[in-house]
């Protein structure tokens, strides 16, 4: 698992050390995201990297739209299995518009649920954090719908690289994975659950079944 420090969250990010265990207080930040490791000063706290950071991201940027206790529970991975029409996909910015013709030819959808948003966006991450194009979108897509058969959201979709052949794996959040050198270079991780959670913090207007 992918690990980043108390200290540097806090300088990446720009946030306090009030405001974070305030958000954990309000459970906008998961208990189990506070993972204490021995260091050479004591002991430090550490977060999943790919998790905790689109998080504050996404608190930071909706703070002043809703109340914390509003924002907790659009955050919270539970979710009714709420149904949105095919047509409504191009709405979703996080969702790629070059892997849409991709994922309406390996779905064959006519309505998809937060989970089906969450993995496009997650793929669409992987697209552009890898350079994928052309026929490979297609190839992606139908590997990443094979690993997300028990469609959990405490999940992690990674896509990689190699020699030449992408390859994907959906993991629980919590699970730790190690790549040689060769494989890290070209490997990109993505939180189903936080891009769920932008996904419906960003359209409850439009879709306030979600």
């Amino acid at each position: 698992m992918d690990l980043i420090s108390k200290k540097e969250l806090l300088e990446l990010t720009g946030i306090s050390y009030g405001q974070l265990y305030r958000w954990k207080r309000e459970r906008l930040i998961p208990e189990e995201w506070f993972i204490k490791r021995a260091s050479f000063t004591g002991q430090e706290t550490f977060f999943p990297r790919s998790q905790i950071l689109p998080r504050v991201q996404a608190i930071l940027n909706n703070k002043d739209k809703y109340s914390l206790t509003e924002l907790s529970k659009m955050l919270s991975p539970d979710t009714a299995p709420a149904l949105i029409d095919s047509t409504a996909l191009a709405q979703i910015e996080e969702i790629a518009p070059d892997l849409l013709p991709a994922i309406l030819y390996c779905f064959q959808k006519e309505s998809y649920e937060l989970f089906d948003l969450a993995l496009f966006a997650a793929i669409s991450q992987a697209e552009a954090a890898l350079g994928i194009q052309g026929d490979e979108r297609r190839d992606v897509v139908e590997l990443c719908i094979s690993t997300a058969k028990l469609r959990q959201f405490d999940s992690v979709l990674t896509v990689f690289l190699v020699g030449g052949t992408y390859h994907a794996l959906m993991t629980k959040a919590d699970s730790p994975l190690v790549f040689d050198s060769t494989i890290q270079t070209g490997a990109c991780t993505v939180s189903i659950s936080e891009a769920a959670a932008a996904i419906k913090v960003k359209y409850r207007a439009l879709f306030p079944t979600l």
